[in-house]
């Protein structure tokens, strides 16, 4: 994942009160937190961040309590070609996002899935999301209470098809190196030098050749 990004801090917007309810305790932060019941959460649902997705695109919505596996088993088969869309072809692309606690998440999602689909383009945008909660009063007959706050969220496209490398937040595909058999021979000797010969030994041969000792 870029750093760039990684790095990016979002904080958490102020909570605003609907004016029409007028209560003197504090706001409910937590289900339990003054006896307040939460009856319904929804999110706004704006356009996508990145411009020019297809209508049809899989979308992985990623929540707090989302099972990393699941979203996985699910992405990769169709990016691999395990399950097919009903024209018998695989899928270019997928698009992750995820808002509050699920954020981390979905870059978690997204850095697996790179190493499973080899030479995948990414997009990633930060923005913010308003999210409307609704608080149910234990007093019968009492006022509830209805909550907006704006929480960091993340949309994350990736896509075997070339990118526009000129939109911010593009990232190319992954270099993964793979060790040469020459390599691997060097090591193995490496190896044998520290198991059978004298520390002195071993280190003459990473003086010899440094492409050789271990890290």
């Amino acid at each position: 994942m870029n750093s760039a990004i990684c790095g990016t801090t979002m904080e958490q917007q102020p909570t605003s009160c609907s004016p029409s309810v007028q209560i003197s305790l504090p706001l409910p932060k937590t289900a339990g937190e003054n006896n307040f019941r939460r009856i319904s959460r929804t999110e706004d649902s704006i356009p996508y961040p990145i411009p020019g997705l297809a209508a049809d695109i899989l979308h992985m919505r990623v929540k707090g309590g989302s099972k990393i596996r699941s979203l996985l088993q699910f992405a990769a088969a169709r990016m691999q070609g395990e399950v097919r869309n009903p024209n018998g072809m695989s899928l270019r692309q997928v698009v992750f996002t995820g808002s509050g606690r699920g954020v981390t998440k979905t870059i978690t999602c997204v850095e697996i899935l790179k190493r499973k689909v080899e030479g995948l383009h990414q997009v990633s945008k930060l923005y913010y999301n308003t999210v409307k909660e609704v608080w149910k009063s234990p007093q019968p007959g009492a006022p509830g209470i209805t909550m907006e706050r704006r929480v960091p969220a993340i949309c994350i496209l990736l896509s075997k098809d070339p990118l526009d490398p000129q939109e911010p937040g593009y990232q190319p595909p992954q270099i993964i190196s793979v060790p040469t058999e020459d390599a691997e021979r060097r090591r193995g000797l490496l190896r044998t030098a520290h198991a059978h010969s004298s520390p002195h030994t071993a280190k003459r041969l990473c003086l010899d050749d440094s492409s050789a000792c271990l890290p």
